[in-house]
């Protein structure tokens, strides 16, 4: 049997590896920690799941298990931390799987930090925001600084925070306030505002010969929430951009970085540039839209693990991507018409969580929502 771990939460990053993989006659065992809705249970390609109250606690016990294999077990990550976990165990973990990991003097937890993406960046010729790292509660308050308001605020290492803590801060004032809470538990980087237009974020797979994989770049085009939330409607194109393609190559070989991720940049309205936002080294939620464009990468990351000859392309769908739930919630709190949702779905060539002869998980989100809504279901952690 050919078998993988699917390490992260249960949610639509954890589906889609496991549809992804399970296309090509891989079976999933499921590391979950966090909320617990049934939605990586529900796929048919999911043989069980191991749960944890954390991701130290999923990797115990998953060391625990009697897995027989004659070959090494694939594991990938899900979320930051649980690639910052597998670091972490990679001693204990070594003889029996292989995950993504860097070959040279970064480790996973260097490359999280934001402070140094920004430099790593700023080296592979991307263009970046000018940054400013705090630290110390006593370095306040801060009475200049080097560019103008309003600022970006966000944790220094994204497993620390969520989205959701990057905020806007529109004077000095307000920047002082933010800073005096936030500093008492973690490092803050301060960045430049860019004005942008649209986002776009470029999925992609490091090999361990040192070639890069970047199949496709998605064009974020409507967010939920809207304006500062993750994508609801996507186009999927190939990145012709040949500077920006580039610094992606040389920026994961500078890493050493061999894994799935992905490159986070904003277009800015004003002068026309792509910045560089984040680089994310481990799977991205929105890599089910890769997978339905014709190229597998979760596929392709595991048979590189493997050392198996690499499945080749046959041929892609440029086009229009919706995120199901995402795309319904916009619906629901009114940021989209019913007009505007009818078209959107028309125009796509598919949904995130829509894989025909895997259905399950689609209609799962849903009704986990409405039972969620009318309370009859009870929101509840592993």
């Amino acid at each position: 049997m050919k078998r993988v771990i699917i390490f992260g939460n249960d949610h639509t990053n954890s589906v889609g590896l496991v549809q992804a993989l399970g296309k090509f006659g891989y079976r999933s065992v499921a590391l979950l920690y966090g909320k617990k809705t049934g939605l990586v249970k529900s796929s048919r390609f999911t043989d069980f799941v191991i749960s944890g109250k954390d991701p130290q606690d999923c990797i115990d016990k998953l060391l625990k298990q009697n897995l027989s294999s004659t070959t090494k077990i694939p594991i990938i990550a899900g979320s930051d931390s649980c690639a910052l976990f597998l670091e972490k165990n990679k001693d204990k973990l070594q003889k029996h799987f292989v995950f993504e990991h860097t070959t040279k003097e970064f480790s996973i937890e260097e490359i999280l930090d934001k402070k140094l993406q920004v430099k790593l960046a700023s080296e592979a010729n991307f263009c970046v925001p000018q940054s400013i790292e705090f630290s110390e509660v006593g370095s306040l308050p801060v009475k200049v600084m080097p560019f103008a308001p309003p600022y970006i605020f966000k944790p220094l290492v994204s497993c620390k925070g969520a989205k959701s803590d990057i905020t806007i801060c529109r004077t000095i004032e307000e920047l002082n306030e933010k800073l005096a809470v936030t500093l008492l538990h973690t490092h803050v980087l301060v960045q430049q505002y860019i004005e942008r237009d649209y986002e776009i974020s470029i999925l992609g797979c490091g090999l361990s010969d040192g070639r890069v994989l970047i199949p496709a770049v998605e064009h974020k085009l409507t967010l939920y929430p809207k304006y500062v939330g993750l994508e609801c409607l996507a186009k999927m194109e190939p990145l012709y951009d040949e500077e920006i393609k580039n610094s992606i190559i040389a920026l994961v070989k500078r890493i050493g970085y061999v894994g799935l991720f992905s490159v986070e940049m904003m277009h800015c309205k004003n002068d026309g540039k792509y910045y560089f936002t984040e680089i994310n080294p481990r799977n991205d939620g929105a890599e089910s839209f890769v997978t339905q464009y014709g190229v597998n990468l979760p596929l392709n990351h595991v048979e590189d693990l493997l050392k198996l000859p690499m499945t080749s392309v046959k041929k892609t769908k440029p086009g229009y991507y919706i995120w199901d739930f995402h795309q319904f919630m916009s619906l629901i709190h009114r940021d989209i018409s019913v007009i505007q949702f009818i078209k959107e779905w028309k125009m796509s060539h598919g949904a995130l969580m829509y894989i025909n002869g895997d259905t399950r998980p689609f209609y799962k989100q849903y009704s986990n929502w409405f039972l969620e809504k009318i309370k009859v279901r009870k929101s509840k952690n592993y």
